[in-house]
């Protein structure tokens, strides 16, 4: 297994990623990790939505559902995109395989998201740009 997440890219003038001011520098973002296994890029991500949990809750569905269209969008084949919400004593667990979500409720006590997206055909910078504009944007 190949692992990424401490590598950093350079920009240039074909850079998707959206994580920049300047293409003059490298980075790395701490709440969006990408790496890699064989053929898959896995993106890890970690992020607060400022908001009730119900709200928070359509909010993150369609961020999600934002990045699977981004993902077929390239060509890329969606693997996996999977986050749980948890806020207060409430969680849900939202999975997409296709371009459709799918939710399981459960009970927890933090406001959080925590989540993965796992996809092929993609190049792990393009993958980094769609998670970073879709949850750096949305949220």
């Amino acid at each position: 297994m190949s692992n990424d997440n401490e590598k950093l890219h350079e920009h240039d003038e074909n850079c998707q990623c959206g994580s920049h001011d300047d293409h003059n520098h490298q980075h790395q973002h701490k709440p969006i990790t990408i790496t890699t296994h064989d053929t898959s890029v896995i993106g890890s991500y970690k992020f607060i939505i400022e908001k009730p949990f119900a709200e928070a809750e359509i909010i993150l569905d369609e961020l999600l559902k934002q990045v699977a269209k981004e993902v077929t969008a390239l060509g890329g084949i969606i693997g996996h995109i999977k986050a749980l919400l948890s806020c207060e004593d409430k969680s849900c667990m939202i999975s997409i395989t296709e371009e459709e979500s799918s939710k399981r409720y459960g009970e927890s006590s933090r406001c959080n998201v925590e989540g993965v997206a796992i996809v092929f055909l993609v190049e792990p910078y393009q993958l980094e740009g769609i998670l970073f504009r879709a949850f750096s944007e949305g949220v």
